[in-house]
């Protein structure tokens, strides 16, 4: 079936993007010819894209093999579409090749162009491709665009969360165009009954075509491992990859002190764009040597460092938590030497620092003055090595302070078998509970978020490492089954073509 997905950034670093690249790869693995239009830069990156163009007014151009395609009974084409440098994004962070702004910022001429561009990068993709079934992803803008290039009732809209809370919850404009574009789709799909019904309170045109469609883990991924050989494995290919040497350097530790001891804030954020955040740190795979020889538990995350995904809120239980622990921080993104600030004031027990953290530094805690475990950073670990990361994992905390469609890192992390820790709201609640109504313990993988949540996270993370190991594994091997059975991108996949054709 010829298929084609319209999803308007990258394939890594957020639930969407990664969702849009599992898709593709999923439809392409069963035999389908799918066009992903986006704008991810990269192609060659990715062994199931088999060739990559651009497309806008004027059609499909620049259209080359990727050399490192691999075989398959389908075939996936990348287009970008021609929209100039300016990538308008729901969480302002750094986006290599474009000036990004926030959609709220957006004056109305920058929106009508940014629409009308894709509109015909649109048209130009689906004359070329002549799909039989159209995903547009996002309640903003896709729909829309998709309504505008290709007629009402010719798409699927798939929402996620981030469209709603940054874009239509904020602006009457982008209400318009999420009515305009989920109104006239053929189904409106979301990951958690929750996130439908904050759409259709957004969007009542929504109401009548929207149905649950979870997304997907990749299984053959994402499994359970032994602690030691997942950091070794991912330390051994860490130290063949040349891109590390653009990552964060360790002497910025010391301008992080510095800052810290200016208590600057600015300077925090000027540190952070030093350096290339798309990469792994220089040191990381000696970081992860190094916890591959302790023996105490492993509380991590893996996800953006900005101050929705309250991560500072991790960090602060950590140290609040009875248990000892060692923690391990996965990412990317702006607020990175803010944390590493964080980390380094409640490793040396300084109160006045923590506290300036709290009022200046964006951060969402109680100064926390407790234990004071080991934190590694390693940068971003990206599809190849985060498996292992999170395989390594005891417990994965997911600490997001707004609103999250599902939290795909939660599936992911229980798929490699680390006990998730989410917060109990949004869609992140629905997910806890399904884990926990599998194992029946209601309650044991979500935490309270609000006032308190640190000592929340704290408590939880001492609620699941206090259970004797035996009963542990045991809960890993029924959380990672449950997803490998439940939450596959081929369930997914086929969920978003019945939906698409009925």
């Amino acid at each position: 079936m010829r298929t084609l997905i319209w999803h308007g950034w990258l394939l890594e670093g957020s639930g969407s993007n990664v969702a849009a690249a599992r898709l593709s790869e999923v439809l392409r693995a069963s035999g389908h010819d799918v066009l992903l239009v986006c704008q991810e830069g990269h192609p060659e990156r990715y062994p199931w894209i088999d060739a990559s163009g651009t497309a806008g007014a004027g059609g499909v151009s620049d259209l080359r093999p990727n050399p490192g395609a691999s075989t398959g009974p389908g075939r996936c084409v990348l287009l970008r579409p021609e929209i100039g440098r300016l990538l308008p994004v729901f969480v302002v962070d750094e986006y290599d090749g474009f000036d990004v702004k926030a959609f709220v910022d957006l004056t109305e001429e920058e929106l009508d162009a940014y629409l009308e561009r894709n509109v015909e990068a649109l048209r130009a993709a689906a004359g070329w491709h002549r799909p039989e079934v159209v995903l547009a992803g996002h309640a903003v803008p896709g729909p829309a665009i998709a309504r505008r290039a290709l007629g009402p009732g010719t798409y699927v809209a798939r929402i996620h969360g981030s469209d709603l809370e940054y874009a239509v919850r904020q602006q009457e404009r982008y209400r318009a165009l999420a009515a305009e574009g989920l109104g006239a789709a053929r189904a409106v799909t979301g990951a958690t009954t929750e996130s439908l019904e904050r759409c259709v309170e957004l969007v009542p045109e929504a109401r009548g075509i929207v149905r649950v469609i979870r997304p997907g883990v990749s299984d053959h991924a994402f499994h359970p491992m032994p602690r030691r050989r997942a950091l070794l494995d991912v330390a051994s290919r860490l130290e063949a990859d040349r891109g590390t040497a653009r990552g964060r350097p360790i002497s910025l530790d010391a301008e992080v002190e510095r800052a810290l001891i200016d208590r600057d804030a600015d300077e925090l954020d000027r540190l952070a764009a030093t350096y290339d955040q798309d990469v792994p740190d220089p040191d990381a795979a000696a970081r992860l040597r190094e916890l591959a020889e302790l023996e105490r538990p492993l509380v991590g995350y893996i996800g953006k460092f900005i101050p929705q995904k309250g991560v500072e809120l991790l960090l602060a239980g950590a140290h609040l938590a009875r248990t000892e622990v060692d923690v391990l921080i996965v990412g990317f993104g702006s607020h990175r030497e803010r944390l590493e600030a964080l980390a380094r004031s409640l490793s040396s027990g300084d109160t006045a620092a923590l506290d300036w953290l709290g009022e200046n530094a964006g951060m969402r805690f109680e100064s926390a003055r407790g234990r004071r475990p080991g934190v590694a950073f390693t940068g971003r670990l990206d599809h190849r090595y985060a498996p292992g990361a999170l395989a390594a994992m005891d417990v994965l905390v997911v600490p997001s302070v707004l609103a999250e469609a599902f939290g795909i890192v939660a599936a992911e992390g229980a798929a490699a078998g680390a006990l998730p820790l989410v917060a109990r709201h949004s869609g992140l609640a629905e997910v806890a509970a399904e884990l926990e109504g599998e194992v029946g313990r209601p309650g044991l993988f979500s935490f309270e978020p609000g006032p308190g949540a640190a000592r929340s996270v704290a408590a939880g993370i001492d609620r699941l490492l206090s259970l004797p190991r035996a009963e542990r594994d045991e809960l890993r091997s029924r959380v990672s089954a449950f997803v490998a059975r439940e939450w596959t991108w081929e369930r997914t996949a086929a969920g978003l073509l019945e939906a698409a054709t009925a």
